[in-house]
């Protein structure tokens, strides 16, 4: 015999369920309403993101220009030097002001330090690398920034700091890095001049082994003869 009991209890929660929207129906269409809000309020904010994104980028990408068109300048004290000069770095405090971590921020904050160094700036210089050092270490910008830090610490005398950020370098990125290699180099030049040849003999021989390629790997190879 067929079970009549399904058909029943089928019918029963049809019931209920039809009751149910009946008593809440005002209910349901406040909150169907209001993830339509939601939804939408969502779509807009990702449009919105996505237009300041697109706008940064675009923003970083013409400072860039503009920074090669000032830095390339023959006369950087002539009009249009000087005129670029000043929409680069009106242009690059605001951007980087905006903190984060975004690229266009970081490449602000990296291009200002850049700068700097040019102008001799060099403690200035060190502030906004070790900022996208410390911000970056995701990005290319990273190892780069951190690398120019180095530099940078070497023009101010502290070579105890470049040692300690070169080395940061393959520490942190090792081969991912294209800076590595230089920085190696850096750190076995630096402990050469300390006086540690058996590290910096170490230190060649490891840039030797693991980046065989590359220009610093033969500089490398010829200290090596050199402190035989």
């Amino acid at each position: 015999m067929a079970n009549t009991n399904e058909p029943k209890s089928a019918g029963k929660l049809e019931s209920k369920f039809n009751a149910f929207l009946g008593a809440h129906k005002k209910l349901l269409v406040i909150i169907a309403a209001v993830i339509v809000v939601a939804v939408v309020a969502l779509w807009i904010g990702l449009s919105v993101a996505d237009k300041n994104a697109d706008a940064a980028q675009l923003r970083i990408d013409n400072l860039q220009k503009t920074y090669m068109t000032w830095i390339t300048a023959e006369d950087k004290t002539s009009p249009d030097a000087t005129q670029a000069k000043s929409d680069l770095m009106a242009g690059l405090q605001e951007l980087s002001g905006k903190g984060g971590v975004s690229y266009p921020v970081l490449k602000a904050t990296y291009l200002l330090g850049l700068v700097a160094y040019e102008e001799g700036a060099y403690a200035d210089a060190l502030a906004h690398f070790m900022v996208v050092g410390d911000r970056g270490k995701d990005s290319y910008l990273g190892s780069l920034a951190l690398y120019n830090a180095g530099v940078t610490s070497e023009q101010l005398g502290d070579m105890a700091k470049a040692l300690e950020q070169y080395q940061a370098v393959y520490d942190r990125y090792g081969a991912d890095a294209a800076e590595s290699p230089k920085a190696l180099f850096s750190v076995g030049r630096l402990h050469e001049a300390n006086g540690n040849g058996d590290l910096a003999k170490a230190v060649f021989q490891q840039l030797a082994d693991e980046f065989a390629a590359s220009e610093y790997a033969k500089l490398a190879r010829s200290r090596l003869i050199a402190l035989q």
